[in-house]
């Protein structure tokens, strides 16, 4: 691999050159901390994410929607109690015929003071179209979220491969920057030595001393940027505050699994692509609630089961065995059947078939911009490849270049303005070598997905 090699190369011209400052030493690991590689970080995210769980929790509300419309067609039971106590009873006026006053009225007051009725019904739905679209309705908003779902995790699982690409590229920076910062002091603490014995001037002193400067300012910087991405890393896959993370990948496990004549002349199917198959979930409840407008055109037919029982008294003894309670038992049907709304049904039919019409268009749409992103990520990945390729040989060549100037500027063959020259040249084509690692690698991410098929 380029990469090992040139890592090698890089490795071995600061040891040869400078052996006494490097010593390897074991990283002492926190208690807390937790070792992932890039599938095991990404299976971690699919339990702790908290977008993915809240994604999951919507699955298990879907399916709690399904049990609770299919209820509505199964027996429903209720029960009852009514309590009336007349503080004063009710007047009613009879024709006064009865009491021999003919051509008047007779106010009487009748009936009990305590009354009590306890209840029971019992209720089927026996026909309801509204209920039986409803109920595949909600059968299709189950399998849309659970689409949306896998969609969610393949979202997630993306974005965790990019970050931690990203923070393999920022730390591989931060080597190399580390390398070249002892190296450039090295330098400055020479030239020093060279200018006290009347060597070189003093102005060369100050430019090794400003390239250390310019590189330590480099090196802070870059460092803040690593510990952002290692905290969005963190949060990504949802690893606590006092959690720590270590990767167990490296840059050159996944540069070998870049096969660019493979990905580039895969096939695209958009049937298969993740978000044109959500597409036809969501297109699929669409026809649904068209299906549903359609049934208010449909009778209901129902039927129900009711007792009751109840009691009047004139003292408070609804509980008393000797007391009589006067049952009440029946049964029926009920046929609701729609004639006429005035248009209400035939508008809430057209507008949902509309919505259907609706879909077809934005399935081309859909269909047109998949097409087009492929395209364009197959493009985009090549140049990165391409772009990727001639970092490797300019990195190399800068690295040649610079190491060569040294050892000529340590022999006293060139000044300090040629060293600076190679060593800005350096610094350049390092930064370009490793953001076309994270341009390639993350194309790659982006380019897999579109082309991946569910």
């Amino acid at each position: 691999m380029k990469y090992q090699i040139l890592s090698s190369i890089i490795l071995a011209w600061f040891f040869n050159m400078y052996s006494g400052w490097s010593q390897t030493t074991n990283p002492i690991i926190p208690k807390t901390a937790k070792a992932f590689s890039l599938q095991q970080a990404q299976e971690y995210a699919f339990e702790n994410n908290y977008d993915l769980k809240n994604s999951a929790t919507d699955v298990e509300i879907a399916r709690k929607m399904v049990k609770q419309n299919t209820a509505i067609g199964l027996p429903q039971i209720n029960a009852g109690l009514d309590y009336m106590d007349y503080v004063v009873q009710p007047t009613t006026l009879i024709p006064g015929e009865f009491f021999g006053k003919p051509g008047t009225f007779q106010a009487l007051q009748f009936g009990t003071t305590y009354n009590m009725t306890l209840k029971g019904s019992l209720s089927q739905l026996i026909y309801s179209g509204q209920y039986l679209v409803g109920l595949q309705t909600a059968k299709a908003f189950l399998e849309t979220s659970k689409q949306k779902n896998l969609r969610d995790k393949v979202d997630i699982r993306d974005q965790v491969a990019d970050v931690y690409i990203r923070l393999l590229v920022v730390n591989e920076g931060i080597k190399i920057l580390d390398s070249t910062y002892v190296v450039v002091s090295r330098l400055v603490e020479e030239a020093r030595k060279s200018y006290q014995v009347g060597l070189i001037e003093d102005i060369e002193v100050d430019q090794a001393d400003l390239n250390r400067s310019n590189l330590e300012a480099t090196l802070t910087y870059t460092k803040n940027q690593r510990d952002l991405v290692y905290a969005n890393l963190k949060f990504l896959i949802g690893l606590k505050d006092n959690e720590e993370l270590i990767q167990t990948d490296n840059l050159e496990y996944f540069l070998a699994q870049v096969n660019r004549d493979a990905l580039v002349n895969q096939q695209f199917d958009y049937q298969s692509n993740i978000d044109f198959v959500l597409l036809k979930k969501s297109d699929y409840l669409t026809l649904m609630q068209y299906k549903l407008s359609k049934t208010a055109y449909q009778p209901t037919f129902s039927g129900f089961l009711s007792a009751s029982t109840n009691a009047q008294r004139n003292s408070w003894s609804f509980f008393s065995s000797s007391e009589v309670w006067y049952p009440t038992v029946n049964f029926g049907f009920s046929l609701q059947i729609p004639i006429w709304s005035s248009g209400n049904r035939k508008y809430g039919v057209d507008q949902a078939r509309l919505n259907v019409v609706k879909t077809k268009v934005t399935d081309e749409k859909i269909r047109v911009g998949l097409e087009l992103q492929v395209a364009t990520a197959k493009t985009e990945f090549s140049n990165a490849f391409a772009i990727y390729q001639n970092k490797v040989k300019g990195f190399e060549t800068a690295l040649k270049i610079y190491e060569k100037t040294m050892t000529k500027y340590k022999q006293g063959m060139v000044g300090s303005t040629d060293l600076n020259q190679r060593y800005q040249q350096f610094l350049s084509s390092n930064n370009d070598y490793m953001q076309s690692i994270y341009q390639l690698l993350s194309q790659k991410i982006k380019l897999s997905k579109l082309l991946e098929k569910f």
